[in-house]
């Protein structure tokens, strides 16, 4: 064999192991962008059962519901920092899949043997990953047990079972439905509200104020509710996380509750609300002025907490 030739030999499955790696990622990231990232692996672990994360049982008529409402199909909606949500047949329901990779360890900590100097590291983000999971499954599971009545949960499953035996067909957004057991995976299912912003503007063109004033001190009570369970809220954003079913007001996103007993306080709650509701008022203020002067003197009311 000339040298030439071996040349050639060589070359050709070099170029084509490079053309296949330089292609390879341009391909993942049309992928994630056309799937909004996500895929069945992205929602699945394998952590060892945890006690602290049961709940308790559903009462009858929950259990009924959620059979009615598992029993659907459902479509991707989109994405937030914790989770995927699907959106049910007949819109009375979410069901939201956790992103996985934010409380797993990457691989490469793992497998790839790293230097004693990097060891602090490594284990700082080993035990940011775990406070991670501590912190979002104590909130949801406070959702669901102690705060039912303002986030309209409907039942969690934060560890792997073998009683449930459900399964459900969810459709990503290549349209490619898959069917999941439910018992292998992390999930919530919560009734589906409607954004409180785009209501009130709908209810303020309209001229119902006094519609809009309920719906604004059904906020207020809602802030007032939690602080007097003892919880902080990380992520009160009236705008995005929260959202109005059957009439009334209910927090979406309830992954950021925090416990604290010193929100009980009528200063601290006076805080809370004023934090909470200055965004709030600001938007009210472009919308009518009126209905934000109102939301002043109910927040001024509720404030004391007597």
């Amino acid at each position: 064999m000339t040298h030439k030739t071996r040349w050639k030999r060589y070359l050709f499955p070099l170029l084509t192991t490079l053309i296949v790696v330089g292609g390879y990622f341009p391909l993942a990231r049309f992928c994630e962008k056309r799937t909004d990232t996500f895929t069945i692996g992205a929602i699945s672990s394998n952590r060892p059962f945890d006690p602290a994360w049961q709940t308790h049982p559903l009462t009858p008529e929950q259990k009924d519901e959620l059979d009615s409402a598992l029993a659907q199909k459902y479509h991707y909606f989109g994405k937030g920092g914790q989770c995927y949500a699907f959106f049910s047949k007949d819109g009375n329901y979410v069901v939201k899949f956790f992103k996985q990779r934010v409380y797993q360890i990457p691989l490469w900590h793992r497998f790839i043997p790293i230097p004693y100097l990097f060891d602090r590291y490594k284990e700082k983000k080993r035990l940011k990953r775990l406070d991670k999971i501590q912190r979002d499954f104590f909130s949801y599971k406070v959702a669901f047990e102690d705060l039912q009545e303002i986030t309209g949960i409907l039942y969690v499953h934060l560890n792997q079972t073998t009683d449930l035996k459900k399964t459900l067909a969810i459709v990503d957004l290549l349209n490619i439905e898959h069917r999941l057991d439910l018992d292998k995976f992390d999930f919530i299912v919560q009734r589906r509200a409607d954004m409180i912003y785009p209501t009130l503007s709908r209810l303020i063109d309209e001229g119902n104020s006094e519609r809009s004033k309920q719906i604004i001190d059904q906020v207020i009570d809602l802030i007032v509710h939690r602080c007097r369970k003892g919880y902080e809220d990380w992520d009160s954003n009236i705008r995005t996380n929260c959202g109005l079913l059957n009439n009334a007001v209910i927090k979406i996103d309830v992954g950021r509750f925090i416990a604290n007993k010193q929100m009980k306080s009528s200063e601290m709650c006076r805080s809370e609300l004023l934090r909470v509701t200055t965004p709030f008022k600001e938007w009210l203020k472009d919308k009518d002025p009126a209905l934000a002067n109102y939301c002043d003197e109910a927040v001024a009311k509720a404030a004391p907490l007597r």
